[in-house]
């Protein structure tokens, strides 16, 4: 442990492999308190998001909104000092499979409900709501039945990192705080793809992909492709999705100018450790920038079909074995490098 961990009481502990996952990421923090968090604290957090990826923040029932909000500022200083997904560039219209607009805690500057369900009287100063944020369904072409859901059947939605990515960037760190979770049995996620295989996991709990172990699965060549190459989301990539991998024609999704969409590096190389992450959402891609070196004349790739297979043949190699869905409780914080895992 590091001296300001030990002056600061903070204790950081990796995550023990699940007999289900060969995943080799996650830590646990102990002895800090997100509202009043000395430079010590942030500074030994921050080094743990980054090294561990994922770390799940003890003890934090009484963290109030806005804290949360100014830490994850804090992490990106140089960011707007609002949420993303609540900026005017995010309307009814342009959702889209996200399910509904996110509800901001007032006075909190841009923490927002994640849940299902009705919140009660008085949620945070959110009055009479009710959570309806997105299932698998919404982006799954044969949805799991009801029957099924009662039994405790589940899948994963689609994996992807944060961001609204027309207008506004992703943040560097997302946090979630466990307020409430879901009670009951021990859910079966299936994978559906002919494999039989399938993974348990407590109810209202968030899977992980390590991008960092994506990048180590790729060969050399591959890497040297993606270290120069670019891709690019749709404009509105939220509607641009339809089920079943379908994609919206561009003179058909809401309103959007080309100066606020985005062309973003393959590889995306954390500030601490300097590991290099393959970091693509990969059900928004509109272009894939193909470079294979530095001096390498660009291929731009924008048929669906060569994307996907592009895609799918590398993303293949890693959701089978390697997915971390860490347990946590209410009242912790879990926070994850958004540039360099995929949820």
């Amino acid at each position: 442990m590091s001296s300001a961990a030990q002056e600061s009481q903070a204790e950081v502990i990796p995550l023990p492999q699940g007999a289900q996952s060969d995943a080799n990421f996650g830590a646990t923090i102990t002895g800090i308190d997100l509202n009043n968090l000395s430079d010590q604290d942030f500074q030994v957090v921050r080094n743990a998001i980054y090294t561990h990826k994922v770390v799940i923040v003890k003890g934090q029932a009484g963290l109030a909104p806005l804290k949360q909000f100014q830490f994850v500022h804090r992490l990106d200083p140089d960011a707007e000092g609002v949420h993303g997904f609540d900026t005017k560039d995010v309307t009814d219209e342009t959702i889209g499979v996200l399910g509904s607009k996110f509800k901001t805690i007032p006075g909190s500057v841009g923490v927002t409900i994640v849940g299902q369900g009705y919140q009660g009287d008085d949620h945070y100063g959110l009055k009479d709501i009710t959570a309806n944020s997105a299932k698998h369904f919404h982006a799954h072409v044969e949805p799991l039945t009801t029957e099924d859901l009662e039994n405790g059947q589940t899948r994963f939605g689609a994996f992807h990192f944060d961001g609204v990515i027309y207008g506004s960037n992703t943040s560097r760190v997302t946090t979630l705080r466990c307020v409430r979770a879901p009670k009951g049995p021990d859910l079966t996620i299936r994978w559906d793809d002919g494999s039989g295989q399938t993974m348990a996991a407590k109810p209202g709990l968030t899977a992980f992909i390590d991008s960092a172990q994506i990048y180590e699965m790729l060969t050399d060549e591959e890497k040297t492709t993606a270290d120069n190459s670019h891709w690019a989301p749709a404009p509105q990539p939220y509607t641009s999705m339809a089920p079943g991998g379908e994609t919206v024609p561009l003179d058909k999704l809401p309103a959007w100018v080309p100066e606020k969409g985005f062309k973003f590096p393959m590889v995306w190389v954390n500030p601490v450790t300097g590991a290099r992450s393959f970091q693509i959402l990969p059900d928004v891609v509109q272009k894939l920038y193909f470079k294979s070196g530095s001096d390498a004349e660009e291929r731009v790739v924008e048929d669906n079909d060569e994307v996907r297979v592009w895609l799918n043949n590398i993303l293949d190699r890693i959701c089978k074995p390697n997915i971390l869905i860490p347990e946590y409780e209410e009242g912790d914080v879990v926070m994850f490098n958004n540039w360099a895992v995929l949820e």
